[in-house]
């Protein structure tokens, strides 16, 4: 399970695991199908350290439950973008997914508080808010019917450009990408009194080639993954909100398999929660620096009261539509605490 979910963000160049194939009678008899089907969905490629992880995590499930229980993983975006997989898991066609915050405010809106613009800025403060409220939204998602199983970070978010940006109204003249699905990102554009161009995760890479949208925000591992920065020139720092992400798998489907197969999931993700964590920002700090070889950097600092003032309106409109006011008051003062 190593470095499992630091690749929550990747997307679109994997293909679908299968389960093994028999082209016997002979073999179907020596390898009879599990009784248990686990279909689980992520963006991450087949090849990549997540894709891996989850080769392995298949093949342990395997032997420890003789053969019951496979994991069936759809890997490289072949399920569809995240409200897609969303769908797809209401409806039973998918057991459960690795998702980012987009689709998991589809599940437990209130989880996006999170990553209300401008709020959690460092790890440090995301580990303490974490440590208090992991528990009250893990019941959320209890009570929506799904089992959080691990969560996991995917990097701290930046704003690529074609464009140097430097001050919220700079947004104003670029076309910057709009997460469908994503009240979060519409928030904080809208903030910014500029016009945004919504489309769906796959769609922004011929975006950038046709000029559709020229600026994007987004962590450094998922533009280096994407091969976005092929089409870009600035990044800016520091570094804003964390890209946050959870391994989810619905209540009943988890439930449904083998104790041992149950205890195996859960623990594994408990026994590399700190590695995932580690995992995911070295990441990030590895892609920025690599990215930073190619872009330019561009400080925000002078103009940090104006971006603040944006983050500021933005969350503030998300209170009562995404998270109560008190859960948004409850975020400001952990964070508040040493921060």
């Amino acid at each position: 399970m190593r470095r499992l979910f630091p690749f929550l963000p990747l997307a679109l160049l994997g293909c679908l695991v299968s389960g093994d194939s028999f082209t016997s009678k002979a073999s179907a008899e020596a390898n009879p199908p599990a009784a248990h089907q686990l279909r689980i969905a992520t963006l991450a490629p087949r090849q990549s350290g997540l894709g891996k992880a989850f080769q392995q995590l298949r093949r342990e499930l395997k032997e420890r439950t003789e053969g019951q229980v496979n994991l069936k993983m759809y890997d490289g975006g072949v399920a569809g973008d995240e409200m897609t997989v969303v769908r797809k898991m209401r409806v039973g066609q998918l057991d459960g997914a690795l998702l980012t915050s987009t689709g998991l405010g589809a599940l437990v809106p209130q989880v996006l508080v999170l990553q209300a613009p401008g709020l959690i800025t460092s790890y440090p403060a995301l580990d303490d808010v974490r440590e208090e409220l992991g528990p009250d939204l893990e019941a959320l998602f209890d009570k929506a019917g799904y089992a959080l199983i691990s969560w996991g970070d995917s990097g701290q978010i930046r704003i690529f450009s074609k464009h140097k940006i430097q001050h919220p109204s700079d947004l104003r003249n670029v076309r910057p990408w709009v997460w469908r699905g994503s009240p979060t990102m519409k928030a904080f554009i809208e903030a910014t009194g500029a016009n945004g161009v919504t489309m769906g995760l796959p769609e922004v890479f011929s975006g950038l080639q046709t000029g559709m949208v020229d600026t994007v925000i987004a962590s450094s591992i998922g533009v280096l993954a994407f091969q976005w920065h092929t089409r870009l020139k600035t990044m800016t720092k520091p570094g804003g909100g964390i890209v946050v992400g959870a391994y989810v798998i619905k209540k009943d489907r988890l439930a449904s398999l083998p104790k041992e197969a149950q205890d195996y999931i859960r623990q594994s993700a408990i026994d590399h929660a700190d590695e995932f964590r580690e995992g995911g920002r070295r990441l990030d700090k590895e892609a920025s620096e690599a990215l930073a070889k190619r872009l330019k950097w561009v400080n925000l600092w002078r103009n940090q009261h104006a971006w603040e003032a944006v983050q500021r309106e933005a969350r503030i409109s998300l209170t009562g539509r995404l998270y109560s006011k008190s859960l948004l008051t409850r975020v400001q003062e952990i964070v508040g605490k040493n921060y």
